[in-house]
């Protein structure tokens, strides 16, 4: 009797190891979806301008390609996608019609890189929203935060 009791404690500890340790290892519902963006902003403009640049990092968790076709919100009346490319001895700045994001990687829009133009942006007090539009039709919308172009006096 005593045997089997012990058996039957063990056991029982076991499997609570096991389902506590497996709850651990399953993916956050931020990991399940199949794309995130993070680190969304865009840079204040300068005083009497309404062009100015925005970021992101987008990353697809999916097992498919995907292509960014499209960048929209409610603070500029047009965002474009732009690189900046060497030419000649010159760097500058190329429109992007696209940008294929392989399964399971990340994209960053960043300085210096990847980043968006918005025109005739206007930054409203709340929070906006960023809206990436994919060819398969799927809009992923991530907010936006604010920040200041950083003076290097």
């Amino acid at each position: 009797m005593f045997l089997i009791r012990c058996q039957t404690v063990f056991f029982s500890a076991l499997v609570g190891t096991l389902v506590l340790g497996l709850s651990g290892c399953a993916p956050s519902p931020q990991d399940s979806a199949p794309y995130q963006v993070s680190n969304a902003s865009i840079r204040t403009p300068l005083p009497s301008r309404t062009v100015t640049a925005g970021y992101f990092d987008f990353k697809n968790n999916s097992d498919e390609i995907v292509t960014i076709v499209g960048i929209s919100s409610d603070v500029a009346a047009r965002i474009e996608m732009h690189t900046i490319k060497k030419v000649g001895q010159q760097m500058r700045m190329r429109p992007l019609p696209k940008v294929v994001v392989e399964p399971r990687a990340q994209v960053k829009f960043a300085s210096g890189g990847k980043h968006l133009m918005l025109f005739d942006a206007e930054l409203a007090e709340s929070p906006s929203i960023l809206k990436i539009e994919l060819a398969n039709g799927v809009v992923v919308e991530a907010p936006f935060q604010y920040t200041e172009l950083i003076d290097e006096d």
